[in-house]
C-alpha cells in the first residue's frame, strides 16, 4: 500500500504538472503558477493523541513563491471514494501548516488544499465534502459561533472536455483517461506526446486498479518511446492478447481435465464393481495402466491450476 501511495504522488510532484493542475482548478487554465516559482514543502506534521506524539502526511505539498515572497501553500490529495472524513483531514493538514506559519516567523499567506477525486463509478456528494454535512448542523444558536470548513473536492472524471484541453502537462491525458473511461467504459489513446511517461502509466495503474497500464509501462521501459499512439495501442492489444491466451489455455485444461476424471472414474469403477486388479481393469477399458496413471497426475495438476 504505501509502494501504491507513492505511485500515485510521483506525476502530481513534478513542478510543470503540478502548476497546471493548479492553474486549471483554480485560475480556470490561466498560466498563473509558474512551475520556477513552486518550492518543495515538507508534507508531514506532528500531532498529540494524550501524551503520545503522532504524524500525519500529507499527499503532495509546495510553496508558491515570487521572489522571497511566499503567496500560499498549495497541497493536492488524491482519493479514488469520497471520504466522509474529508473535511476533517483537510483542516487538520491546513491547520498544521498555519501552526508552522506561526512558528517560522511572521509571514502570514493562505493555505489551499486541492482533492482530487479519481473515481468513475460515482459521484461525491456535497454534503460529503463540509464539516456541517459531516457533522450536521448545531441548533441555531450555537450554529451562529460554528465555522464550516469545506474541501475543495474536483471530480476528474466529471470534468467537461473544455476544462481538460486546458491542461498543458501530462495531466491532460490522465484526465482524459477517466473522463473516457467515465462515460464510454473504454479508453482509446490519444497521439499527444508525454513527458513523464513512467510516472502517467504508474499513476493510471495504481489510482485505476488498470493493470493495462502496468502492462504498458514494463513495455515502455524497453521501448523509451513517448507517444500513446505509438505503442499504447500495441500494449494493450498483446495484454489483451495474453489475456485470451491464458484463457483458451485453462479452457483446454478443463477439457483435459474432464476426460482425465471420466477415464479414472471409469476404471475405479471397473475396479471396485468386478474386484479387477489396475492392469486388468485398464486393459478391459482398451487404456494402459501409465495413461490410467497419468490421468490421475494431470487431475491433481488441474486441480492445482484451476
Amino acid at each position: 500500500m504505501a509502494e501504491k501511495d507513492v505511485t500515485e504522488k510521483l506525476l502530481e510532484d513534478y513542478p510543470d504538472v503540478f502548476a497546471d493542475i493548479v492553474n486549471v482548478l483554480v485560475y480556470d487554465g490561466e498560466n498563473k503558477v509558474d512551475p520556477a516559482d513552486l518550492e518543495i514543502s515538507g508534507t508531514i506534521s506532528q500531532y498529540k493523541v494524550g501524551n503520545v506524539s503522532r504524524s500525519q502526511e500529507r499527499d503532495i505539498a509546495k510553496y508558491w513563491k515570487k521572489e522571497d515572497v511566499r503567496i500560499g501553500l498549495l497541497g493536492l490529495e488524491n482519493q479514488t471514494s469520497p471520504d466522509p472524513d474529508i473535511a476533517l483531514r483537510v483542516i487538520s493538514y491546513d491547520g498544521a501548516a498555519y501552526r508552522n506559519e506561526m512558528n517560522q516567523g511572521n509571514a502570514r499567506y493562505p493555505v489551499v488544499t486541492l482533492v482530487l477525486y479519481f473515481g468513475t463509478d460515482s459521484r461525491w456528494g456535497q454534503k460529503s465534502r463540509s464539516l456541517y454535512g459531516r457533522i450536521g448542523e448545531p441548533d441555531k444558536k450555537l450554529g451562529s459561533f460554528f465555522s464550516d470548513y469545506r474541501a475543495n473536492v474536483f471530480e476528474i472524471a466529471w470534468l467537461d472536455d473544455k476544462t481538460v484541453a486546458k491542461f498543458r502537462s501530462d495531466f491532460r491525458i490522465v484526465a482524459d483517461y477517466f473522463v473516457q473511461m467515465r462515460k464510454n467504459h473504454k479508453y482509446v489513446p490519444s497521439a499527444e506526446t508525454m513527458v513523464h511517461v513512467e510516472e502517467v502509466l504508474n499513476l493510471i495503474a495504481a489510482v485505476s486498479g488498470d493493470k493495462r497500464f502496468q502492462f504498458a509501462q514494463n513495455e515502455n521501459a524497453e521501448r523509451k518511446v513517448t507517444k500513446m499512439e505509438d505503442w499504447l495501442t500495441r500494449a494493450l492489444d498483446k495484454a489483451a492478447a495474453e489475456a485470451a491466451a491464458k484463457a483458451t489455455a485453462e479452457a483446454n485444461v478443463k477439457a483435459a481435465a474432464k476426460a482425465a476424471e471420466t477415464l479414472v472414474n471409469n476404471v475405479d469403477s471397473l475396479m471396485k464393481k468386478r474386484g479387477l486388479s489396475t492392469e486388468d481393469a485398464c486393459d478391459a477399458l482398451s487404456h494402459t495402466v501409465e495413461e490410467y496413471l497419468s490421468a490421475k497426475k494431470l487431475l491433481a495438476d488441474a486441480a492445482a491450476v484451476i
